[in-house]
């Protein structure tokens, strides 16, 4: 049985937890072989096609899809791997900028449903995806592994700690007040803190009495922990928190440090109450949790002792990993899972790679790194020199062809772009990728007929492939097409939640028919954005609504109706509340108008006020911390 699991090579939790210990562990079992994959190896086709189980943790690259469909047809099981809701980020989150694109949310759901089978770390992610329509869901909790002996009691001042990564700081700023006066009352202890340097801001203490430490790898994490005594782990009612594994309970126990957990989803029902953990509710909770460790240093103990007996006897990888391969089997309907692997595969592994037992890491090699140099390049002129020269040296690349197509599209030379286009469908036949690109070079040699036929195939063939859409909708409106109106439609219902490409669209309709064809839009998806979504969402379909307010339409009727929905939608927003009096006010409604006047003329006084006193744009963190602590609390 060949398992390919392919990703990045990443130092995190996630990158450990849910992908390489399962995967050394799975490649130690009679009978399978269980390779990690960079997502741009050479061999990754290879193993793509042959692969028994193929296991994707999620990338940008909406070639995924069409591979799901080549492999489907060979009755090859294929598995995403989602282990957390990426759709309500912290808005300072690292990656937050990409998911408020509403296009990467599309392919994430596509995998959830296309996939033979989602993997998920809990309960709550498996319930949410099965909603977004996931068929086969199932949850293989975090384990440990190579648990070490329970650590020594250490005599050193009573030291509270906590560790996160950037996207928890609300979580951790919403109980910094609190903690902060509770340090200050008990001037013999101390506070650890391992995170973005940006925290070091939440408290004010002595330099002796505050411990802080950079974020870093999950061995520099699990150092850290060896300097704590009570670790805490507050979490705010979000989506992406609701969401998240217990893990922390594992690092804290096996650790012998004593948690205090947030009473929700990912500790409720792992945690048992006043044996393993203590659970808290609210900031004051956490306090008076606090003080009793503080003052009761047999229950500490007594505590500590029982979660790590907990996650010894309950949480080992070892005693799990069995059902995950399990899980795979009875998936495949077919009876396609081979008994072996197959000699050839064995030997181009043995040379590509790190080898242990049945486990291999196929990390970014040469070839790779070439290409990923090569495809960071800003200029274009080096880009082309540097990716001619990397598939004239390995002509069997796929993935360097394929740039190379897409940066001569780019530069305009459409016909050398063809033949590099054509030489990737050689290597890789199922990429739609390579398809749509083709497409654009016919569109550059202004052979729209064939570019449009080119795309309307890939849309029929492969319905799920949101870039193919996007390029026709473009090119349909461009040839003033009179099927362009129908293809919008299929493309709504197709990906009903992506308004981008809806936007893409709109050029289809004509002047009249524009304002009601986004009133549809907004009704469709207005009530539907996270807050980590809603400002990028109110940019772009705001820039669209003053487009469509900008028309020289004789009925002003569908725009004042395309307003107020703007303003249902983006209440904050001062030129949408003034468009819209102005509207009303030059249509005979000028009573109406007043209220929406004052209204933008507030916010503007305030606006102007706030420029006065505070004449950067920058919103302090501190500021933006607070204001989504109360978003998050505010029924």
């Amino acid at each position: 049985m060949l398992i390919v699991q392919v990703g990045d090579f990443g130092t995190d939790g996630d990158a450990h937890y849910r992908i390489h210990a399962p995967a050394r562990f799975m490649g130690l079992m009679d009978g399978v072989v269980c390779v990690d994959v960079h997502f741009h190896h050479h061999l990754l086709p290879m193993l793509a096609e042959k692969a028994d189980v193929l296991v994707l943790q999620f990338f940008s690259d909406w070639d995924l899809i069409p591979l799901l469909s080549m492999r489907k047809k060979l009755g090859k099981i294929t598995i995403f791997e989602a282990n957390d809701f990426f759709f309500d980020l912290q808005p300072w989150s690292p990656i937050a900028r990409s998911w408020q694109d509403r296009e990467i949310q599309e392919l994430y759901i596509q995998l959830l449903r296309l996939s033979d089978g989602v993997q998920t770390s809990t309960a709550y992610l498996a319930e949410q995806w099965s909603k977004m329509g996931s068929c086969n869901v199932e949850v293989f909790r975090n384990q440990l592994v190579h648990l070490q002996p329970l650590p020594n009691i250490i005599e050193r001042p009573f030291t509270v700690g906590w560790a996160g990564s950037p996207g928890h700081f609300a979580d951790l700023y919403h109980v910094a007040p609190y903690l902060q006066n509770w340090l200050d009352a008990h001037p013999d202890t101390h506070l650890a803190i391992m995170t973005n340097e940006l925290a070091q801001e939440f408290y004010h203490l002595d330099r002796a009495r505050f411990h802080f430490k950079p974020f870093g790898s999950i061995e520099s994490y699990l150092d850290f922990l060896g300097s704590i005594d009570v670790g805490i782990a507050p979490l705010l009612p979000t989506h992406y928190n609701k969401g998240r594994s217990d893990v922390k309970f594992l690092e804290y126990a096996s650790c012998g440090v004593t948690g205090i957990y947030q009473n929700l989803e990912p500790y409720r029902n792992i945690v048992n109450d006043g044996e393993t953990g203590l659970f808290f509710s609210s900031p004051e909770e956490l306090i008076s949790q606090l003080d009793r460790l503080y003052q009761d240093r047999m229950l500490r103990l007594q505590i500590r002792d029982q979660a790590y007996d907990f996650v010894i006897k309950q949480r080992k990888m070892e005693d799990h990993i069995g059902d995950r391969v399990e899980w795979y089997k009875s998936l495949d309907k077919k009876n396609a899972i081979s008994e072996g692997v197959d000699d050839q595969i064995l030997i181009a592994l043995e040379g590509a790679g790190e080898k242990q037992a049945g486990y291999f890491q196929l990390r970014a090699g040469v070839v790779e790194k070439q290409f990923l140099e090569a495809s960071a390049k800003t200029s274009a002129n080096e880009q082309l020199a540097s990716l001619k020269n990397l598939t004239q040296q390995q002509p069997a690349y796929s993935f360097g062809w394929l740039k190379l197509g897409e940066c001569l599209n780019g530069i305009r030379q459409p016909a050398d772009a063809l033949k590099a286009l054509e030489k990737t469908l050689e290597l890789i036949p199922y990429s739609s990728r390579a398809k749509i690109e083709i497409a654009r070079s016919y569109f550059l040699l202004e052979d729209r007929d064939k570019a449009v036929a080119q795309l309307k195939q890939v849309c029929l063939s492969e319905t799920f492939f949101l870039p193919a859409w996007k390029y026709l909708l473009r090119l349909l409106a461009i040839q003033k097409a009179g099927d362009g109106i129908g293809w919008c439609k299929k493309a709504d219902a197709g990906f009903s939640s992506c308004y981008s490409l809806s936007l893409i669209g709109l050029d289809n309709y004509s002047p009249e028919e524009k304002p009601v064809a986004l009133l549809e839009i907004l009704n469709r998806v207005g009530s539907t954005f996270s807050i980590m979504e809603h400002p990028y969402a109110r940019d772009v379909l705001s820039r669209a609504v003053f487009a469509i307010v900008a028309l020289p339409l004789e009925d002003k009727s569908p725009v004042i109706a395309l307003l107020q929905k703007a303003h249902e939608v983006f209440p904050e927003s001062t030129r949408i509340v003034a468009e819209l009096g102005k509207v009303l006010y030059f249509t005979g409604k000028g009573a109406e108008a007043q209220k929406y006047f004052d209204f933008a003329c507030s916010q503007k006084l305030a606006s102007d006020l706030c420029q006065q006193e505070y004449p950067t744009k920058e919103i302090p963190y501190l500021w933006q911390f607070s204001h989504f602590i109360r978003q998050v609390l505010t029924p």
